[in-house]
């Protein structure tokens, strides 16, 4: 497991993994006061994660870094300090798991506790919120723009633009945004690293099923 910051074609592994890490998904449940029947609850919206992260940066090589990691502190803190004064957003990946999102980085702290020139950061983030279309009625009917298929029988392409990732492709797509579809979508199109895209790459989208059997 690694975790990795990612933008602007940058691919910062942090170098080492810490120890343990929380990560919370959930929805927001909302309270309603009725007569004679006392409180109800009912699901509100998804909730967006916001939380942090500590990471050992260290100053010398130690044989549980992480492979082509190096030992200067700095070289991530510039970095991370960069992307935490500016307005846009950062992926985060957690290599192994399911988390892969656009994130602010809020804030940056760091200190030295030992005097060995090693740097402990704590990295506070906050998930973006995308803005999912709306459905728009017609004349005909309704339509989501949000949420094209691919038809049986037929591939179709799609251009990478900035804020894409391939699990919100899939998701477009296949209505589903697993591991296991976002995988198989980069080996259909022979991306080595599918967390890793860049905008003006054109995928080819195939069937659901003929995806699938990439991924076998």
């Amino acid at each position: 497991m690694q975790f990795c910051f990612i933008r602007d074609q940058i691919s910062l592994v942090m170098p080492v993994t810490p120890g343990t890490y929380q990560w919370t998904v959930g929805k927001r449940v909302e309270t309603i006061n009725i007569n004679e029947m006392g409180d109800v609850y009912r699901p509100g919206g998804r909730i967006r994660f916001a939380g942090n992260f500590t990471f050992l940066l260290p100053a010398q090589n130690y044989p549980w870094m992480e492979s082509s990691s190096r030992a200067d502190p700095q070289y991530y803190l510039d970095y991370l300090n960069e992307w935490a004064i500016d307005d846009k957003t950062v992926r985060m990946v957690i290599t192994g798991t399911e988390i892969n999102m656009l994130v602010y980085i809020e804030d940056v702290t760091q200190g030295e506790q030992d005097g060995t020139g090693d740097r402990y950061v704590t990295v506070s983030v906050r998930e973006h919120s995308d803005l999912e279309a709306v459905e728009v009625a017609t004349n005909s009917g309704t339509q989501n723009s949000s949420q094209p298929t691919a038809p049986s029988g037929k591939t179709q392409s799609y251009t990478i633009v900035a804020g894409d990732t391939l699990s919100v492709i899939c998701r477009r797509y296949y209505g589903k945004s697993s591991a296991k579809y976002y995988n198989a979508l980069a080996k259909y199109n022979g991306i080595k690293n599918p967390h890793l895209i860049y905008p003006g790459t054109t995928l080819r989208i195939p069937p659901e099923s003929v995806l699938l059997g990439v991924s076998a």
